[in-house]
């Protein structure tokens, strides 16, 4: 990345993310709709790609202060243990795979 150069964030709605991980599209199967599900496809893989800023926002998420608020202490207990019990809750909570 150059100096000064300014990375562009992509906002994805939470309902959008919903829709294009779902098999069960609460949107009604159109060619609209299935157009505009690629389209934010497309623009989500280009933003994740390799020359995308690798940036993104999920905007619309339902409770998330509530969410936040209950997440981000258990995020700092789960960063401060060590290895072996980090890697045992993650297991427990099918977050990683044991190779």
């Amino acid at each position: 990345m150059e100096d000064g150069q300014t990375l562009e964030l992509y906002d994805l709605h939470y309902s959008d993310l919903m829709a294009l991980s779902s098999s069960d599209h609460r949107l009604p199967t159109t060619s609209e709709n299935t157009s505009y599900l690629e389209s934010v496809m497309n623009t989500v893989m280009k933003n994740l790609g390799p020359s995308g800023s690798g940036l993104l926002a999920v905007t619309g998420v339902p409770n998330a202060s509530a969410l936040r608020q209950t997440l981000l202490p258990m995020a700092r207990k789960l960063a401060l243990l060590n290895n072996e019990d980090r890697k045992r809750v993650l297991k427990v909570m099918r977050l990683i795979t044991q190779k």
